[in-house]
This record gives C-alpha cells, structure tokens and sequence, in this order.
C-alpha cells in the first residue's frame, strides 16, 4: 500500500488506496495522482470525480453500446428462423448481414468488453478472481465463435448473445453505481456545505474572515443570524437557535446558549452567537465523520467477505463445467449444441448478485444510521450489532443527565416556601450537583434568596450560614447526626438533605437523579427484542434505587470501579456491548464487543467506542439494533435469491431449456432485484 506518511494515497477519481506508485497526471495546474489512466480519461470526459465520475462514464459508454447492440439483436432476427423454425436464410443474404453484424459489433466488444477484460487481467495479477472474469469468458467465446462462423460460412453466430451480455452487464453496473452515488449523497452533505471560512473577532475589535486551516483553539467567531457555523466550540455570547439536523439527525432545532456547545456544519437560524472555538479544524466532528467514511471504503463487513470467496470459489467451477459440457458435446459430434449450452451455462451463472449482496445494502445501512445522528465504523461493526445479547450501561450521563431534580419537601413547623428560601440562600453559594438542584427548584418558584452571612462549607457534610440573623445547617444525614439530631425513615427512594435551625430539623428536602426522557421504555424495548440490559454504575446502591423503579432493568451492579465493571463485562457469553459517556468508562467499552458512546461523551470514549451516537437519545439504540438486523435479512435474502437463481438457472441451461440472450436477460433482472432488495427502507 502506498503511503504518505501515515496516509493513504488515494485515486483523485474514484478514491481508491493505490498498491502501486499510481500515474501522475496534470489537473488544473496541479500534479494529481490516479490509480490507471481510464480513471484519468473519466475525469476529463465527465469532469465529475468518484462514484458520480463512473455512473456518467459508464452512461456513455451504455448509451452508445446499446444503440449498436440493438441493430446486432435485429439484424440477428433473421437467423432466428434457422434456429427455431427449421428456414434456411439465403446464402447470398445471409453473409454479407453477417458482416454488417460484426461491424457493429465490434465497436461494442471494444466500448464495453475492453474495460471489463481490463479489471478481470487486474484482479487476476493481485490474485483474485471476480466475476467479470466468467462475463469476459462469456461475451468474447460468443464474439470468437461468431466471428469463426462468419469467416468460414458455418450457421450459427452468437454477435447478439455476445453484445447484449456486455451491455446488459454495464447496464447493471451503472445501476449499481447511480445507487451508491444516491447512498452517498446524504454522506457528502457534511462536507459540501461546510463553509470555507470564519469570521474571526480581535481582540482590538476588528472582524476578519478567516480561512478555517488558519484558525485554532481559543479563536472568538461571530456566526450570524442564517448563517452555517464554521467551527467546533462553545458560545460564550448571545442565544439562537440552531438547527443541527446535518450533524446530529434532530429535525427540531435546539435552543443554544452561553455555554452550550456547538459543531461545524450546523446553521444558526435565529440570533447572533459568539463562539470560542475548541477543536483544529482536522478535529472538528465533521472532519471525524468524513475520516470515518473514508476508512469504511476500506473495511467490508465480514458479509462481504463471505460474498468475495463465494465469488471466487464460484466462477472456476462455472469455467470448468461450462469447458467441460463444450467438450461432451463435441466428442458427441454435436459443437454447435456444445457452444450453445457452454454459453448458457457461463451466462446464466454469472454471480453478479453474491457481489452485490452485501455492499449496498450494508451502505444503505450506514447512510440511515447517519440520518438519524448514529455514526458506525464499518460494515463490520453494522454486523456485529445484529448479533448483541446482552448491553451494558453506565449510569450517570448515559441513563441519568447527570443532573438532580427535587422531588418532595417535608417541613416541621416552617412552610414549604420558607424552607427553600433558607434552603436556595445557603446553596448558591455551594458548587455542589445537589445543591444546584435546588436552587434550581427554588427558582421554578419564583422564591428570592436571603443575604447569608458566615457561610461555610464542610465537604461530605453540607453548609451553614446566618440567614436574617438566625444560623441554620444543610446537609446529608451524617451532618445532621453530627449536630445532634438523629435521622429516621431515609429509604432507597432517593438522596436526602436536611435543613435544621436551633437544634430542630426543620425540613427535609428529597432529590432524585433525573433520568433521561424514555429510558424506561427503551430499556422495556431491549427486552422484547431479547436483550439484557445490566447497568453498571460506581454509585452505591442507595443512589441507585431511587431509578431502578424507573427504568427496571434486569440487573443493576453498583459500587464498582472501572476495572470492576471490565471484569463483569468478560466474564459475560456471547456478543455485548456497553453504552457510556465519561472517560472511566472507556475500558469497559473496549472490554466489550462493540462500545457506544453517547453525544456527549468524553473524546477518548468516542475514540474506543464502533458507534457514536450524536445526539444524547437512548432511544437511537434500539433503532440502532433493529437496523443492524434489518441489513442482515437484506443480505441473506439477497444471498439465499443469488443461490436459488444461480442454482436453477444453471439446471435449465444445461438441459439446454434457455437460451444465451435469456440468459443475459436473467442475469440482469436477477441483479436489478437485489439491488432493489437493498436500497429499500
């Protein structure tokens, strides 16, 4: 594999890795590489590159042949009579028709058969056989056996059997390629819209618009209302709205503010945002994604693979048999019975269907996972998926928001209003996860806080302070016990704080974690489609209860560390998977089959993760596994239809049912129906 540095060399046209030194050819004053001088030749006709370049070459190339390989058909009409109906053509009528055939034929054995000998000679040098191999062999013994009847005045010419398989199969192939274009429309929107620059704040005030390969971390970027946002980062001024449907696949725009994070590729609908940009440009989530894509060309799923041997094993024995039968009917003084039937045979037999079984139904997958904010590394992965048995979580910020919620306010002698005045006065002034909680209730209520003074805090405890001149303490139950007070009736509903004033609890305040909307149903989901579901979680069993009501999984393991939920994941059979978003979590998604990280999740944890879910919705992972399952049916059906077609084609054929052209015919429809199989929803 050529190398540049650590970086493929790629064909300018059709991005494929180069195993050779490539050809250097000029394009717009700048020296590119190209992996063969057709894909050269494409470029500068269409002046289209990649999948898009091939589906107008090879529309060219079909549009042309099959003009000519129509006149072929109806000129070889007039033999037909010969074949079918026992009347004899003239002679003085039928050479000279026979030359006009191979006038126009040559030009398509030339158009069309050139390119696909060429790929057959390619494959074959790097040791691989593909079934453009069995096509050559069909189309040019056809041509050489008509062109030898033509010369020497025999009967039978096959000029139509010989252009209408190389048409038909181009035909076939420009199907295939106008499908992946299609498929890969949706991938290439990441990039094409993405701007080219941003417009940059100075610190003396100017605003300049900078090439984005220019800008770094920490750069302060003005977006305007309508504009698309050039960068990875986070606002630290202004609010807007943005719709974010081209990164995360969410068709309800978000509302953002200070302190959100943002990504490139999304547009500001409304509002002007200030972003201070966090990512270089190579790291921006779009340049990830367009990485990610490039490495999936490279990566056939196990499928796949299975398809390339079954190819390979396949077109040998089709070779063999189809000399084999030639050769019968020869000693049997019958060749023209014999080169009917071996035409056949190679033709009805072509596997056009195992190479196409896999690979676009796997990409079909991938692009819906991409619009519905899912990124899977590979068709590998895709496959994998269909297969978990058991799915680990972690608990905070996976199945939690990692945020508190108040729950309940129980008062002894004091209103509920008066307790979370006292309450909200002490705790703005504590960073603590609890403490934000419920100032953030007390707000909901419209309730002010109080002047404290001589606040002070005592971590694992709580807080205290004068509020109006009366000293009051805040904490968790120990605080209270510290202070005299003896706590009954906590249970596992939930986290406790209590507020107490002159040696009297005068209010107990119960939090609970808040659960991400729909994890309960999506965990009842997983079940119904055979899944286990285990949590894992380093919080104690206390924290955990107040949830497990919630969400009912069928296991939950708490109080562990990191290398204690990688020992649990081992240990469990079959394929897994865990679900995380912090940076402990990383080793136990490496400990599993495939690791899913969470939209917001820690870069290290997307880095081991195989699927990146880009948005924080739990709801994507049981789309994600009926997705898997639903391109797997897609490839066995496809394989078990190639099977059965190729099986009772080849029967027929031998008995000399079929004819060559039907032959071509089924071939085609048989390859149309697959492709049709694998790019529906």
């Amino acid at each position: 594999m050529v190398n540049r540095g650590s970086r493929k060399i790629r064909c300018f046209q059709c991005g494929v890795p180069l195993v050779h030194r490539g050809i250097t050819y000029e394009v717009e004053g700048r020296k590119e590489v190209f992996c063969c001088t057709g894909c050269y030749v494409v470029l500068r006709i269409t002046g289209s590159k990649g999948e898009e370049g091939l589906a107008q070459a090879l529309l060219g190339r079909l549009g042309l042949g099959l003009l000519l390989s129509m006149n072929v058909l109806l000129l070889s009409a007039i033999f037909y009579g010969s074949i079918y109906a026992s009347i004899k053509v003239p002679e003085g009528l039928a050479t000279p028709v026979k030359f006009l055939i191979l006038t126009f034929s040559t030009p398509v054995m030339i158009l069309l058969g050139y390119p696909i000998l060429k790929a057959s000679i390619n494959s074959l040098r790097q040791g691989r056989i593909t079934i453009e191999l069995l096509i050559i062999f069909g189309a040019f013994s056809a041509f050489a056996m008509s062109v030898y009847s033509t010369f020497t005045g025999k009967e039978h010419i096959y000029y139509e059997t010989a252009t209408m398989v190389l048409t038909l199969f181009t035909m076939g192939r420009y199907i295939e390629a106008r499908s992946r274009v299609k498929t890969y429309e949706s991938l290439r929107n990441f990039f094409t819209s993405m701007p080219d620059r941003a417009n940059i704040l100075f610190e003396d005030g100017r605003i300049e618009a900078i090439p984005l390969d220019k800008i770094g971390p920490g750069d302060i970027v003005i977006v305007r209302e309508g504009e698309r946002i050039p960068v990875d980062g986070i606002i630290v001024e202004g609010s807007g709205e943005i719709d974010e449907s081209l990164i995360k696949g969410e068709s309800i725009p978000a509302t953002c503010r200070k302190g959100d994070r943002v990504f490139a590729g999304s547009v500001n609908l409304t509002g002007n945002v200030v972003i201070r940009t966090t990512e270089k440009r190579e790291d921006f989530l779009v340049a990830k994604i367009e990485r990610l894509i490039d490495e999936l060309k490279d990566n056939p799923s196990p499928t796949k693979r299975i398809a390339d041997k079954i190819a390979t094993l396949f077109v040998p024995v089709v070779v063999s048999l189809s000399l084999g039968i030639l050769i019968y009917w020869t000693l049997m003084g019958d060749i023209s019975t014999g080169i009917f039937r071996m035409l056949t045979v190679a033709l009805i037999s072509c596997p056009c269907a195992f190479g196409l079984a896999a690979p676009l139904a796997v990409w079909k997958g991938l692009q819906q996972g991409l619009k519905k904010g899912i990124v899977i590394k590979g068709g590998d992965t895709l496959e994998f998926l269909s297969k978990i048995r058991t799915i680990f979580f972690d608990k905070t910020g996976t199945l939690t928001t990692g945020k508190f919620r108040l729950q309940e306010i129980r008062c002894n002698g004091i209103s509920e209003d008066e307790a979370m005045k006292i309450a909200i006065s002490l705790e703005q002034l504590s960073p603590h996860p609890l403490a934000k909680a419920i100032v953030s209730s007390g707000k909901e209520r419209g309730i002010i806080p109080s002047k404290v003074e001589d606040f002070r805090s005592f971590p694992g405890y709580g807080v205290s302070g004068i509020v109006k001149g009366r000293r009051y303490y805040l904490g968790n139950k120990k605080w209270m016990e510290a202070r005299g007070i003896h706590i009954n009736g906590e249970n596992d509903n939930g986290l406790y704080i209590y507020l107490m004033g002159e040696n009297v609890l005068l209010a107990t305040f119960i939090l609970q974690q808040e659960i991400r909307p729909g994890t309960g149903p999506v965990l009842d989901m997983l079940k119904k489609m055979g899944i286990k579901t285990v949590v894992l979680t380093g919080d104690s069993l206390h924290g955990v209860r107040s949830i497990e009501e919630y969400i009912k999984p069928d296991q939950i393991r708490s109080g562990l560390l990191p290398q204690d939920k990688v020992n649990i994941i081992k240990k469990e059979s079959g394929v897994t998977a865990m679900v995380g978003d912090g940076i402990n979590d990383a080793p136990a998604m490496k400990a599993a089959t495939m690791g899913i990280s969470m939209g917001s999740g820690a870069d290290i944890t997307k880095d081991v993760a195989r699927v990146s879910l880009l948005r924080d919705d739990v709801s994507l992972i049981p789309y994600l596994i009926h997705l898997s399952r639903q391109v797997k049916r897609k490839i066995y059906s496809n394989f078990l239809w190639a099977f059965s077609y190729n099986g009772v084609g080849m029967y027929l054929a031998i008995k000399g049912t079929i004819t060559p052209l039907f032959a071509v015919v089924a071939m085609l429809v048989s390859s149309l129906l697959v492709i049709a199989n694998s790019l529906r929803s």
